[in-house]
């Protein structure tokens, strides 16, 4: 059973599955653990199903990795519910709520504020730059 189940739902769910998601990369990524234990097996990594949906074929080595995923699963599952983490997530939630969030506009808005004022940055300390480079030049006699 989970500590004060019903709070902080959202923010449980997210970390949960941004923790287990990231092991299930670790896992099935090139070079990753289904890779390593492909190298330790060798011969004895027996072929059950070809072709399997997602991962290519389910050998033993697959198998191995997706019970480290869900031992990895149970584990995260443990330990975001324990009282520290759990009120954690649950007042990050809680804060959450009362941010204001800005509208679409006011976002559109902002971003374009933003952009120009990059591009008006960028150009003025290129212009800057050049103009002391060629002060530069002339002073140490010229460049080529």
């Amino acid at each position: 059973m989970s500590y004060r189940k019903d709070q902080g739902r959202y923010a449980r769910m997210l970390a949960f599955w941004s923790l287990v998601f990231i092991v299930i990369y670790g896992c099935f990524h090139g070079g990753g653990l289904v890779t390593l234990l492909d190298g330790w097996l060798g011969e004895k990594n027996t072929v059950f199903i070809d072709p399997f949906p997602l991962i290519g074929a389910l050998k033993v080595s697959t198998s191995l990795a997706m019970a480290a995923v869900l031992i990895v699963g149970w584990l995260v599952n443990r330990v975001l519910n324990r009282p520290k983490i759990a009120d954690a997530l649950i007042d990050t939630e809680a804060e959450m709520h009362k941010v204001t969030w800005p509208t679409w506009s006011e976002a559109w808005a902002g971003t374009l504020a933003v952009g120009t004022m990059v591009l008006v940055l960028f150009f003025f300390l290129t212009s800057i730059d050049l103009v002391l480079v060629k002060v530069m030049q002339s002073l140490w006699g010229g460049g080529s």
